[in-house]
């Protein structure tokens, strides 16, 4: 597939692009949000500092107007289309997000709505069902594939969302996630920068969004992510995985995420908002964050973290970028046995 433009070109709009778009676009959304009075109050600081919401939707405004960019600038219709089929699934996944962060969904009508994320993706016939294995390869699953589709949109969705509790947490754990399957991409299908590669074009874009954003969701957090960030994130994820055929490497990388909320899942016996279950942590007299023991409370990637003592919020992020690294080194380990067979 060729363009007018040079590949590495339009890797580097890629990047920088949504970076710079995220980056000024922050602060304004800070300083609305605080006009308006639309605010978070962050309990993990001993000042219980009041936070602006929503900052996912500079973060998907950010992603949609790079989108847009590339299929302005892009000349071959295939990749356009594919670019806005992209741009579509992480779109229907944030404004969702955006109506759970005005209205509050169920635990059950939001991961339901979550599954018409795939639709774009399985109308358009943006998939590939034949998903790498270690040391079998290429697999045939097609009806079954599209059966499961939705879910590998909708599960990093609700994955994300519900590791996003800390400051930083969740930008710097995803962040990991994308470097690991941008490396197992090059690793399995040897793709350098002579060809334009969309898998890489998709990572870059949620790279350089989600670098700008920590910037100011780090600690101590000026904006929260909300329900429109996390979501439209998480999307973008399986989005990638699906499109890029990475699912294998992707579910590797996201072994972090995806022990916390089979934990909660499993712990509570069924969906439910964050807002509805026993709170499993509380903070010290020193304000650090320790396990309430409450057998009611979920289990929690948190929770196992913290079990030996408690923790200051930055060491229980740290804990976790540690636990998302090691996942990260075993995707592209994944990726190097799928290699050696295809």
């Amino acid at each position: 597939m060729a363009t007018a433009i040079a590949p590495i070109v339009i890797y580097v709009i890629s990047l920088l692009v949504p970076l710079i778009l995220t980056f000024v676009g922050i602060p304004f959304h800070i300083k609305y949000m605080q006009q308006r009075g639309i605010f978070g109050v962050d309990i993990h600081k001993k000042e219980q500092p009041k936070v602006a919401e929503m900052g996912g939707i500079i973060v998907l405004l950010s992603i949609i107007l790079t989108s847009l960019l590339l299929i302005i600038i892009i000349k071959d219709s295939d990749i356009r289309l594919t670019v806005g089929i992209f741009c579509i699934t992480i779109t229907i996944a944030g404004i969702i997000g955006l109506v759970d962060d005005f209205f509050r969904l169920s635990a059950i009508i939001k991961p339901l709505l979550l599954l018409l994320a795939s639709i774009p993706i399985i109308a358009s016939g943006r998939y590939i069902p034949e998903p790498f294995l270690p040391f079998v390869g290429k697999t045939r699953l097609t009806i079954i594939y599209i059966v499961l589709l939705p879910f590998v949109i909708a599960v990093p969705s609700n994955s994300v969302n519900m590791l996003d509790v800390f400051n930083g947490s969740m930008a710097t754990a995803t962040i990991l996630v994308l470097f690991a399957v941008f490396f197992a991409n090059m690793i399995i299908f040897r793709n350098g920068y002579s060809e334009l590669d969309l898998t890489y074009v998709f990572i870059f874009i949620m790279i350089g969004t989600l670098i700008a954003f920590w910037i100011f969701n780090r600690y101590p957090a000026r904006v929260f992510a909300g329900d429109t960030g996390s979501l439209t994130v998480g999307a973008a994820l399986g989005a990638i995985a699906v499109m890029g055929q990475l699912e294998v490497v992707m579910i590797i990388a996201m072994i972090p995420f995806i022990m916390n909320s089979f934990g909660i899942i499993s712990s509570v016996k069924g969906l439910l908002e964050r807002r509805e279950m026993v709170r499993p942590t509380r903070m010290t007299s020193d304000w650090k964050i320790e396990s309430t023991g409450d057998p009611k409370a979920p289990i929690t990637l948190v929770g196992l973290i913290i079990k030996k003592g408690a923790l200051h919020e930055k060491d229980v992020v740290k804990s976790i970028n540690i636990l998302t690294f090691i996942s990260g080194v075993f995707a592209i380990i994944t990726a190097v046995l799928i290699r050696i067979v295809v």
